[in-house]
């Protein structure tokens, strides 16, 4: 794979939260396993001054060869820039080996290397100059080596396939610094969610939070309001969570915004009308509540697995698959909210702050849902979206009963 990437989204600093299921420990122990003996894996990626891409390449490699039984990878890895590294990024070729290279191999490569005087060894198995690449393959620890890198390397797996995402905690509202090269934007994208998320949370206080408190409009408490948020920030976390889990299985971002996005949203919509036809009380809305959450919680730890396994179905039998998981739960999902509505018909003011609530924590949660995810990886997207849906359980209770017609 050589420059297989578009830096396009870099342009709008979106790169680093770009998900990429090519660069992750499952990509890499299935290209090792489709591998003859001394077959190779050939990867070329942009590095830099401070190298993370084609180290952060070594440390996937490494930590599949690890899961594969191979206990010291050290002569696993054959590792050239094309020149000195900058911090624009030059091309770097990584050959990771499922077996370890022979003298024979690593003299044939040193010979092109003395052909072409350009390109700089990074790392050979029989020695080289003192490099980022060398302290990792001899350490031997990815996970370690990286908890003292001064960039995020560690291994990356399809949980959260966020490859691109080099910066630690602590970098990622530090300023551009020594350099305004194409090395300090590609994880841009990263300080603009900080931004947008901050600025949601400001919106949301100054136009809903702040507001509600000072309005007499309503009769209700507002801790039954947070109800509907509670909803809000469930389902969207869900459906994000959702469609990048799907991306993977249906081979496309597009396919996956575009049949999950479909699927949930028309499955609640059928949900929601039929709450209302059944005239889904409070006394009786911890049923969907309680089937969504657990339900929720039961495919934080089946989903991947699943979509794992069925990922070689024709695309139509992907689609059946989709619909098969994401409808009965998005019929599930889609009665709360109207159920709850349903309680405040009688007070005057209420429903309207119910859905402004509810609208505010869903672009509160679309923000925090990426956050979560590149931090902590998908499924405690997920998990969170299912303990939304627990606590909207627990404040269900607080919803008025509903009155009788006059």
């Amino acid at each position: 794979m050589t420059l297989v990437d578009t830096w396009a989204s870099t342009a709008a600093g979106a790169f680093a939260l770009s998900e990429n299921n090519l660069y992750t420990v499952e990509a890499f122990r299935e290209y090792f396993e489709h591998l003859r003996p001394d077959g190779i894996v050939a990867i070329t990626r942009w590095e830099f001054r401070q190298p993370r891409e084609a180290l952060r390449v070594v440390s996937v490699a490494m930590q599949a060869l690890h899961d594969l039984g191979v206990a010291d990878p050290s002569r696993n890895f054959i590792v050239v820039s094309e020149g000195e590294l900058d911090s624009d990024g030059i091309p770097v070729a990584v050959l990771a080996k499922k077996a370890a290279f022979t003298d024979q191999e690593e003299e044939a490569v040193r010979r092109h290397l003395a052909m072409y005087p350009a390109l700089t060894p990074l790392y050979l198995p029989s020695g080289s100059e003192p490099s980022p690449f060398s302290d990792l393959i001899h350490r031997n620890d990815p996970k370690g080596f990286a908890a003292t890198y001064a960039y995020n390397v560690k291994p990356v797996y399809d949980n959260a396939p966020f490859f691109f995402f080099t910066l630690k905690l602590k970098q990622v509202l530090k300023n551009a610094g020594e350099d305004e090269g194409i090395d300090w934007k590609v994880n841009l994208g990263v300080a603009v969610l900080g931004m947008v998320l901050l600025i949601s949370i400001l919106a949301v206080i100054a136009f809903l939070i702040i507001p509600l408190a000072f309005s007499r409009a309503h009769h209700q408490p507002p801790v039954s309001l947070f109800y509907f948020v509670l909803l809000g920030l469930g389902y969207i976390m869900v459906e994000i969570a959702f469609i990048q889990r799907f991306v993977l299985f249906l081979g496309h971002p597009t396919y996956a915004l575009t049949v999950v996005v479909f699927l949930l949203l028309l499955s609640s919509g059928i949900g929601s009308v039929v709450s209302r036809n059944w005239q889904i009380e409070r006394s009786r809305l911890w049923i969907p509540l309680l089937v969504a959450a657990a339900a929720i919680t039961i495919l934080v730890g089946l989903l991947p697995y699943l979509l794992n396994a069925l990922v070689g179905l024709p695309f139509a039998a992907k689609l059946v698959v989709s619909a098969a998981l994401l409808v009965p739960l998005g019929f599930i999902m889609g009665m709360p909210f109207p159920g709850g509505l349903a309680t405040l018909s009688y007070s005057r003011g209420s429903v309207e702050w119910a859905w402004a609530m509810n609208a505010g924590a869903s672009v509160l949660g679309s923000v925090l849902a990426i956050v979560i995810a590149i931090q902590f990886g998908l499924n405690a997207t997920l998990a969170c979206g299912a303990i939304a849906y627990f606590f909207a359980l627990a404040l269900s209770r607080s919803l008025p009963p509903k009155q009788p017609a006059t």
